[in-house]
């Protein structure tokens, strides 16, 4: 098994509620579970975009929009 890091987040309550309710269903067993679940999904979704956002943003993973009225 691989090591893992122990990592805390704030979430919203509704993200919070969200998670209690998919761990509910018994298909994960705990919100970590349900969290990294997610993570994966995004990073199908986004693999290259992940990498080129960092670069664009200083690390934030939040663009600035420059020149737009």
């Amino acid at each position: 098994m691989p090591s893992r890091a122990s990592l805390n987040v704030s979430l919203t309550p509704e993200l919070t509620t969200y998670v209690a309710a998919l761990v509910a269903t018994g298909r994960y067993r705990s919100a970590s579970e349900v969290l990294r679940a997610a993570l994966r999904l995004l990073q199908r979704e986004e693999p290259a975009k992940a990498v080129s956002s960092r670069r664009d943003t200083g690390g934030t993973g939040r663009r600035s929009v420059q020149g737009r009225n």
